[in-house]
C-alpha cells in the first residue's frame, strides 16, 4: 500500500505533489543545503524525519541509487487537526479526538482507530514517535477504520494542547498515577482524550498544562492497559456520558 520514493529531485517532487508521504529517511552523514531543505519541509509538513546510515537506505531501496535520501508514502491521507475541529464544529458535532503520543507499536495504533471509529470520534492525531509512518500493520489491525477516520500529525505535543484549548477543547489525559475516575469527568463538552506510551506514558509536564487527568481503576496491582483497550475503554465513557445528557 505504500511505495518507496528515493533520489533527491524524486523526493523534492513528492513533497510538493499530491502524495502524503509518511516518513523520510536521510543519509546521517548527509550535510549541506539539501539537508536543511529537506528538514525544515519535514518539519513544516509534520512529516517524521529519521536520519539513517547507509546500509538502511540501501536496504529500503534495494542497493539503487537513493543520493542519501529515501522516502515513504503513506496509505493515510494526513489533515490538520484544526481542520478536523472546524469540520465538526461546523457540522453541528460536540467534538471528540483522540492524541495519541510515543505510540510507535502501528498495530496499537491501528486498534486505536478501529476504537475511535467505532465510537464517532472526529479524528486522531499522533504526536512524537507515534506521527511514524502508518503502514500496513496499522490499517490491517484497525479493519480499515483509519481509512475513514480523519488522521493528523502534530511535532509539538505542547502546541497540539495549546492550540486545541485556544478552539475550546478540554484535553483529558490518561494517567498511572492517582487522578479522577473517568466518570467523574465531565465529557459531554468538546474533548480531546490524550493518551501516552504503555512503558513511559505522559511526562509529568504535559499532565500540568492539560485540563483534566484520569486514571481508568484497577482490580488488582498489574501495571496497565493495553493503550488501545484504556482508549476504548475512554470513548466508552464518553459515549455514555453524551447519551445521557
Amino acid at each position: 500500500m505504500s511505495d518507496i520514493i528515493y533520489g533527491r529531485n524524486a523526493v523534492l517532487e513528492a513533497f510538493h505533489s499530491s502524495k502524503d508521504i509518511g516518513k523520510v529517511y536521510m543519509l546521517s552523514t548527509l550535510r549541506g543545503e539539501f539537508e536543511v531543505q529537506v528538514r525544515n519541509i519535514c518539519r513544516d509538513k509534520s512529516i517524521p524525519l529519521v536520519k539513517v546510515p547507509e546500509i538502511k537506505l540501501n536496504e529500503l531501496t534495494k542497493n539503487k541509487i537513493h543520493q542519501g535520501i529515501v522516502a515513504e508514502t503513506s496509505p493515510v491521507a494526513y489533515v490538520d487537526y484544526k481542520d478536523i475541529v472546524a469540520t465538526a464544529f461546523e457540522q453541528g458535532h460536540v467534538p471528540l479526538l483522540i492524541l495519541v503520543d510515543g505510540v510507535t507499536d502501528m498495530r496499537n495504533v491501528g486498534a486505536i482507530a478501529r476504537s475511535s471509529y467505532f465510537f464517532g470520534a472526529h479524528g486522531l492525531v499522533l504526536t512524537g514517535n507515534s506521527g511514524g509512518r502508518v503502514n500496513e500493520d496499522a490499517v490491517k489491525t484497525s479493519a480499515g477504520a483509519i481509512l475513514n477516520l480523519p488522521v493528523s500529525r502534530a511535532n509539538s505535543l505542547f502546541t497540539l494542547i495549546s492550540d486545541l484549548q485556544s478552539m475550546g477543547i478540554k484535553v483529558i489525559a490518561s494517567s498511572l498515577n492517582e487522578a479522577a475516575l473517568p466518570q467523574e469527568v465531565d465529557m459531554k463538552e468538546p474533548v480531546a482524550l490524550l493518551l501516552g506510551s504503555e512503558d513511559k506514558g505522559l511526562h509529568y509536564k504535559v499532565l500540568e498544562i492539560v485540563d483534566e487527568v484520569v486514571k481508568i481503576p484497577a482490580n488488582n496491582t498489574f501495571d496497565s492497559l493495553n493503550v488501545s483497550v484504556a482508549t476504548g475503554i475512554l470513548l466508552y465513557e464518553c459515549r455514555r456520558q453524551r447519551q445521557a445528557q
